[in-house]
């Protein structure tokens, strides 16, 4: 199964140095992520089962104690785990084995010890523009490799579409500012081939110290929904999903807003039929 290898350790030696106090462990790589057809057939298979990555350290007597039942795992493409190892270690030994059955590729690892007291200032921005478009698809590669992840070239772009498209109601191309402003139930709806460009005005954003570096964080609320032939209602964009509703699809005790606000967004920004292939 995609997602799913054999039981396998990474075992580290982090050296004597990194037994004490205020110690960090850093684990940068990569997910095989499942799917719905994936986990179909996980649940209805005899005998596996996916174990989270446990963190273990030395017990002192030849063998390892689990100190962290859940670890977690790099939630998508070259992302970064943190584990704090202040005082874990058992005589001095800092070494550490992560054990798991999960399809993770380590890609680096590095640890830190002491407390960082580094100043760091947040200033917010809110778009000020940002148009909907379609823009076609970006060649997809194999990244470091046969087992890296899949990554995208945004430079080398292709109109013909690798998946059917997903029928019903998109929002219509052009401003959609007003829909990116507030987590509000009022979203864009795209498809696959669409793109969304978002500008920033940079003035509020102050200049460098010496010494500083900078870091953009975008923050996103949305919904995703992908057409694997096991996703509940995956034919389909309908039923839109709205932050109060208590799963998805929803009953029919449940049902997406229709104040006057709502009905409004719907026929305004919703008009872009998508027809059945």
């Amino acid at each position: 199964y995609q997602g799913l290898t054999r039981t396998h350790d990474l075992i580290l030696n982090l050296g004597r140095e990194a037994a004490g106090d205020s110690v960090l462990l850093f684990l940068n790589g990569w997910l095989y992520p499942t799917d719905a057809s994936i986990n179909v057939a996980l649940g209805q298979a005899s005998g596996l089962e996916v174990s989270s990555p446990v963190l273990q350290v030395p017990d002192g007597n030849g063998g390892w104690v689990t100190v962290m039942d859940d670890l977690s795992f790099p939630q998508g493409k070259n992302k970064t785990i943190v584990a704090d190892l202040s005082g874990l270690f058992v005589g001095g030994e800092a070494r550490v084995r992560i054990r798991t059955n999960m399809e993770i590729y380590w890609d680096h690892v590095f640890w830190t010890k002491g407390q960082t007291p580094a100043a760091v200032r947040r200033t917010d921005l809110l778009p000020t523009r940002a148009h909907l478009h379609n823009r076609g698809f970006s060649r997809v590669f194999r990244k470091g490799g046969r087992y890296g992840p899949h990554w995208f070239d945004y430079s080398d772009v292709s109109a013909e579409a690798p998946w059917r498209p997903m029928p019903g109601t998109y929002t219509r191309y052009g401003d959609v500012l007003p829909l990116l402003m507030a987590a509000d139930d009022m979203y864009v709806i795209f498809g696959a081939g669409d793109e969304i460009t978002v500008e920033f005005e940079a003035e509020p954003v102050p200049d460098l110290k010496p010494g500083w570096s900078r870091t953009f964080l975008v923050y996103s609320d949305g919904f995703l929904k992908d057409a694997d032939l096991n996703t509940l209602s995956g034919d389909r964009i309908e039923p839109l999903p709205f932050h109060a509703m208590s799963e998805y699809p929803y009953s029919d005790a449940e049902q997406y807003p229709t104040d006057e606000a709502h009905r409004a967004f719907k026929a305004e920004y919703l008009t872009r039929e998508v027809p059945t292939r």
